[in-house]
């Protein structure tokens, strides 16, 4: 073994994520590492995901949940795995004992080898979701020692920084604060009426004031005719940063309390724009849903 080798072996953090197939662990993972949702075809076997983060390379295990590729579950979880991510399909409440099942076979090496375990329940924004006490109930979660069950949508984004938060800090005893990239975002269609304002819970901000802001600075773009470009305009609350899609105008407002880069901010709202491209179909309703949920991230 080369003194290279040693040194990866010494620093490897190495996760599993296990759960039945399309239960939605490769469109997590791609989540975690891109903030975009992508569909994917069923995982076979298994794939190494290498994500680097603040200089830790995390090593993801992405098991395909078929029931001939299970038992690889039990081989791989035995080879120095710190963290195993069980993921859940909480609207496929059909399925609810078979997935009950495979996590119970889990659980003795789970004890055993003191592995850490994240339960993520994911397609939360389905309106069938099942609710997260009738999860616990129905999985016998009481009878597990140490766990933690989140709230996830890969689709919309939903809870997703904080899971990832909690996966980071449990795989390499490192701790990440939330980065907060708004201090509030509001969504208009192309036509320039309103969709949806989202602002930080705890934000002291004039709402009447704020809205003049995002309405004085998305007027302003759209006379500039700059495209998707986007630009930047300061007013009373901040610094409204405007840009536009294919269907919408975004704008988002950065304060200097967020500490950080304008053009970080920029990035975030053209990831949202890009986000609601993707996904929604433009809806009223629909628009604000997905963000609200992608903004649980943001702010």
């Amino acid at each position: 073994m080369s003194f290279f080798n040693f040194i990866r072996k010494r620093t490897k953090h190495k996760s599993i994520f296990c759960g039945l197939e399309s239960s939605g662990k490769s469109t997590i993972i791609s989540f975690l590492e891109t903030g975009q949702f992508v569909e994917h075809t069923p995982t076979m076997g298994k794939n190494l995901k290498e994500i680097e983060i603040q200089g830790t390379r995390l090593n993801i295990f992405d098991m395909g949940g078929q029931s001939q590729f299970r038992k690889m579950w039990l081989g791989e979880l035995s080879k120095d795995t710190k963290v195993i991510v069980y993921i859940i399909d909480r609207a496929d409440v059909g399925r609810f004992d078979e997935a009950k099942q495979e996590l119970q076979n889990l659980v003795p090496i789970i004890k055993k080898d003191n592995i850490k375990l994240l339960i993520f329940a994911n397609k939360s924004d389905l309106p069938n979701a099942a609710p997260i006490d009738f999860i616990y109930e129905k999985f016998n979660l009481e009878e597990i020692d140490s766990f933690e069950i989140m709230e996830v949508s890969a689709k919309t984004g939903y809870g997703m920084a904080d899971a990832f938060i909690k996966f980071y800090s449990e795989l390499t005893g490192k701790m990440l604060t939330k980065t907060i990239l708004a201090a509030a975002i509001s969504i208009y269609y192309k036509s320039g009426i309103p969709v949806v304002t989202r602002t930080r819970s705890n934000s002291d901000l004039n709402q009447n004031i704020l809205e003049g802001g995002f309405l004085s600075a998305i007027t302003a773009f759209a006379d500039l005719k700059m495209g998707n470009t986007a630009v930047k305009f300061e007013g009373e609350s901040g610094t409204f940063i405007v840009q536009s899609s294919e269907k919408y105008i975004g704008a988002l407002l950065w304060t200097k309390n967020l500490k950080i880069p304008k053009d970080e901010s920029a990035n975030t709202l053209n990831d949202l724009l890009c986000h609601l491209e993707s996904n929604s179909m433009g809806d009223e309703e629909e628009v604000a849903f997905y963000v609200e949920h992608y903004c649980s991230n943001l702010m």
